[in-house]
């Protein structure tokens, strides 16, 4: 895992924990002046100032976010929460407190809410300002547009942006015109180039011919790709969607998971699932299924196979062995019928289970609960060549089950739109994704599963 991915990883976690410290002091002090003691009411305040501050994202604290911006957000919240809980109080609690000790104990949640945010924001510009949490841009086009740029990520490196200079297209700018670094004609470098940044910027003055051969690229390497548009007078107009300083982009491939919130979201849910699911089932499905493993044929309890994750990065994937270890594991595709599976193996295959031991891998952080099924290589080599956007599926990691596996784009591939069909509600599932179609697709999935085992247990 790298370090930036580590960083996406923790530091949620870590700013909810600082900021449920802040309210819990606050809360402490509270009682301590109005002499009273902690109760359930506490609880349910608390988590209603998650909720509130969720609702009017004033937790957000991304590249460019202006103190003035934070402080207005961080008031609404507040302003909202204290409105709210004095209603409540007044409507079912009725609890009667002297107006100085209110007053001081707001006081005091204000300014402590307050400087947390602002100073976890001042140490994120440091940290990035110093090299953690960087983005490595790719900027193309030797114009107005990647020169400014370029200078605004050279001016604020708080904002955790990082470029080495500009490409080009055509032809090289003459030397007296370079006060920049350029960095080669994109067309002449080897594809290498594009493994090494997070991000492209590209002009809306390039042609449009080079905008979609530069986008065609961003979507093979799973960069995220920003088109820096013509506009005028953009410093007064606030209709382009975001901006380094004052150099305006649109983002034209965001999804919902690129925001650190729904990551934060879909990465808590996987690690609660999975614990829950190692705890209750797998810890007693591993002796079990093992042990029948072992007495239907040689080799090991667990088929480990390497597949390609988030980004085409590899990792060794976890199954139950259902077959006769083999030398065709990697080559050749299996259907339920396989003539190398074996008894107990087709039972685990016919009811998924032999999926089962992948929730190690969630817990890893290699996989998700949902996401698109990894493919073994082999597979992927021979379908990325012949299905435009297939590379978009590994975007983000991928899933022991997916919104293709319920509507039954799975199993046996035997032709190329069995392979394109899967594909289509892989990309759809990325464009509409919410916390609420993750829960919809496990609960398809245990009533696939559910299903398939009474139907195994009628044959």
């Amino acid at each position: 895992m790298n370090k930036r991915s580590r960083f996406q990883n923790y530091f949620p976690i870590l700013y909810y924990l600082g900021e449920f410290f802040v309210i819990l002091f606050s809360t402490e002090i509270m009682l301590y002046w109005t002499f009273t003691s902690w109760s359930g009411l506490n609880y349910i305040f608390i988590s209603f100032w998650f909720l509130v501050s969720i609702l009017f994202r004033s937790h957000v604290l991304g590249r460019g976010i202006k103190n003035r911006k934070l402080v207005k957000s961080t008031f609404e919240s507040l302003f909202f929460f204290s409105g709210s809980v004095a209603i409540l109080n007044m409507l079912f609690f009725n609890m009667l407190f002297q107006l100085l000790t209110i007053a001081i104990a707001v006081a005091l949640f204000y300014f402590l809410m307050l400087t947390y945010r602002l100073f976890v924001n001042f140490v994120l510009g440091r940290y990035r300002a110093f090299g953690g949490n960087i983005l490595n841009c790719m900027i193309v086009g030797v114009n107005s547009h990647g020169l400014d740029l370029y200078n605004e990520i050279l001016k604020y490196p708080e904002l955790g942006y990082r470029a080495n200079g500009i490409f080009g297209f055509k032809k090289r700018p003459a030397k007296k015109s370079l006060d920049f670094p350029f960095l080669g004609k994109l067309m002449n470098l080897s594809e290498d180039i594009y493994k090494r940044y997070d991000v492209v910027f590209f002009s809306e003055k390039l042609p449009i011919d080079i905008q979609s051969y530069i986008l065609s690229k961003a979507e093979k390497y799973n960069l995220k790709a920003n088109v820096i548009p013509e506009l005028v007078d953009h410093d007064f107009n606030n209709f382009f969607i975001s901006k380094i300083e004052s150099v305006p982009y649109i983002n034209i491939n965001k999804l919902p998971l690129d925001g650190i919130f729904n990551q934060f979201l879909k990465r808590s849910f996987d690690i609660v699932f999975a614990l829950l699911i190692n705890i209750f089932f797998i810890s007693w499905m591993i002796p079990i299924f093992g042990l029948l493993i072992k007495i239907s044929s040689k080799g090991p309890v667990f088929f480990i196979q390497n597949r390609e994750g988030y980004k085409g990065s590899y990792f060794k994937c976890y199954k139950f062995r259902t077959m006769v270890v083999n030398s065709e594991a990697d080559l050749k595709w299996a259907d339920d019928n396989d003539k190398r599976l074996t008894r107990i193996g087709k039972f685990l295959r016919l009811t998924a289970m032999d999926e089962m031991p992948q929730f190690i891998n969630v817990l890893f952080g290699d996989m998700s609960v949902v996401g698109p099924r990894p493919h073994p290589i082999n597979l992927n080599k021979e379908y990325e060549s012949k299905l435009i956007g297939f590379n978009k599926r590994h975007r983000f990691k991928p899933g022991i089950t997916g919104l293709a596996q319920t509507k039954g784009y799975s199993g046996y591939i035997s032709e190329l739109r069995d392979m394109s069909d899967r594909i289509k509600m892989d990309i759809f599932y990325f464009k509409n994704w919410s916390i609420v179609l993750d829960f919809k697709i496990v609960l398809m999935t245990i009533l696939k599963m559910i299903t398939n085992l009474n139907l195994e247990s009628r044959i």
